[in-house]
C-alpha cells in the first residue's frame, strides 16, 4: 500500500511545497511491473521498448506468448537469451555487479526474477527439449530449475518444486532409465502423498497451467516490502478432460503462489536492510514529529481547538518527511512474470489410452468455469512420444 497526503492548505512557505511536492513524486513513482502484453507480437514489440534493465523479463514472457501460439523456434529464440542472461548475474558484467550491490535501487538491476521464476525459465525449455525427443537436454534444464528454485542469493533450501522432481523422473523415464526414474519419482512421493507415478509403458504426458501469475506488489510507506498476492479474476482450480467413459482427472502437481512466497530469505531483504540504519535516524524525525501532533490533539480540546491550525500542519510535516525517507530507502523491486501460471497440473497416458477429448474447467467449489483464452497445443517427438500443453490465460 502507498500513502500519499495532500498538502494542507496553509500559508506562505516555498519551502514546504517544495517538501510535499517531493513526497507527492515519491508516492507516484513506486515501482510497478510493465503492462502485461498479450500477443507474441504484443510481447515482441513490447521487448523492443524495453530498458535493458528488463529485457530478460519481456524476453521470458515472449517465450511463453510464442509456445502459446505453438512457435517453438521462436520461443527457443527468447527462452536461451533470457537464461544467458540469468545464469550471467554471477560473472563480473556491469548488470551482475549492481544486481549484487547494496547501494543500487533495486528497480535499477537487471532483472532475473525471484527463485520460481527461474525455475520456470528452466522448466520451459525443458519442455520444448521434450517436444525434440531430447531427453538429455530436457532432464538437464529441470534439474536446472530444481536447482535454481533452492537457491536464494545468499542460502540454499530444499526445494519442494515437485513438478521439477517428476519431470526428471519423466526424463529419466523416457531414457529407459529406470533406476534414476524410480529415485526422482520418490522425491515427489515425499511431498506429494496422494500422487501415483506414471505406469512403465507411459508415453504420453499432459501439462495444463491454470489461471494466472502470482503478482509482486510494494507495499508500506515508500514500498520498500514486498507483498504476493494470487491474480485477480482467474477462478480455475482444477481440470479435467473427456476420455472415453471416464474423464481424465488431471493431478494438482503444484501451486506457484507457494512456491513464491516460501523462499526463505532472499537478496532484496538484505538490499532494504543496508540502508536500515540510514532510514531509522531519519525516519525517527517524522515519527516524533507525527507523535508529537497526535498528543497535541488533547491539548487542542483543552483550548477549545484553537491550536487546530497549527497541530493539523505539524502531523502533515511529520507524516512528508517519513514519505521522504522512506522514499531515500531502497524501494522493492516489484518486476514480475506476468504471463506464469498459479497452478501446474499433470497426467500420464500409456499407449493403449483412449483419445481425450473436450477440457473442463472448475473452481474451488468444483463449478463449472470458462476461459476464453484457453489454447491447447500437441506435440509428437521424433521418437512418438506427445507432449499435451494446455494453458488457461495468456
Amino acid at each position: 500500500m502507498t500513502w500519499c497526503i495532500a498538502e494542507p492548505a496553509r500559508p506562505g512557505g516555498t519551502a514546504w511545497r517544495a517538501v510535499a511536492a517531493a513526497a507527492l513524486m515519491a508516492c507516484g513513482a513506486a515501482l510497478a511491473p510493465a503492462a502485461h502484453a498479450r500477443s507474441l507480437a504484443e510481447t515482441e514489440a513490447a521487448l523492443e521498448r524495453a530498458e535493458s534493465k528488463d529485457r530478460t523479463l519481456y524476453q521470458l514472457q515472449a517465450g511463453v506468448a510464442a509456445l502459446r501460439e505453438a512457435k517453438l523456434d521462436v520461443a527457443t529464440r527468447h527462452l536461451d537469451e533470457a537464461l544467458d542472461a540469468i545464469e550471467s548475474v554471477y560473472s563480473n558484467a556491469e548488470g551482475a555487479a549492481k544486481a549484487r550491490s547494496l547501494w543500487y535501487e533495486e528497480g535499477a538491476k537487471d532483472f532475473k526474477g525471484e527463485p520460481y521464476e527461474r525455475a520456470m525459465a528452466f522448466y520451459y525449455r525443458g519442455l520444448v527439449y521434450l517436444t525434440e525427443a531430447d531427453y538429455e537436454n530436457a532432464r538437464a534444464s529441470f534439474r536446472t530449475a530444481l536447482m535454481q528454485s533452492s537457491f536464494a542469493e545468499e542460502q540454499r533450501y530444499r526445494s519442494g518444486f515437485a513438478t521439477l522432481m517428476f519431470l526428471d523422473g519423466w526424463c529419466s523415464q523416457m531414457l529407459g532409465d529406470t533406476a534414476q526414474a524410480a529415485e526422482a519419482y520418490a522425491e515427489v512421493a515425499k511431498d506429494r502423498k496422494d500422487w501415483t507415478p506414471p505406469s512403465p509403458d507411459a508415453g504420453m504426458l499432459v501439462v495444463a497451467e491454470l489461471a494466472g501469475a502470482p503478482r509482486k506488489i510494494g507495499d508500506g510507506v515508500g514500498n520498500h516490502e514486498i507483498v504476493y498476492r494470487r491474480a485477480k479474476r482467474t477462478p480455475e482450480k482444477r481440470i479435467e478432460i473427456a476420455q472415453g467413459a471416464t474423464p481424465l482427472r488431471l493431478y494438482p502437481m503444484e501451486d506457484l503462489y507457494v512456491q513464491a512466497t516460501h523462499r526463505g530469505a532472499r537478496a532484496i531483504d538484505r538490499i532494504i536492510d543496508g540502508k536500515v540504519s540510514f532510514q531509522k535516524a531519519t525516519g525517527a524525525i517524522g515519527d516524533a514529529a507525527a507523535n508529537l501532533a497526535s498528543e497535541g490533539a488533547l491539548i487542542n480540546v483543552a483550548l477549545d481547538g484553537s491550536a487546530g491550525r497549527a497541530l493539523g500542519g505539524l502531523a502533515a510535516a511529520g507524516a512528508i518527511v517519513s514519505l521522504v525517507s522512506a522514499n531515500v530507502k531502497p524501494r522493492a523491486d516489484v518486476r514480475y512474470w506476468a504471463n506464469l501460471p498459479e497452478s501446474l497440473h499433470l497426467a500420464t497416458l500409456g499407449a493403449a489410452a483412449a483419445p481425450l477429448g473436450e477440457l473442463k474447467l472448475f473452481d474451488e467449489a468444483g463449478q463449472p468455469v470458462a476461459s476464453d483464452e484457453l489454447v491447447r497445443r500437441e506435440w509428437t517427438d521424433p521418437k512418438g512420444r506427445r507432449l499435451v500443453w494446455i494453458k488457461t490465460r495468456r
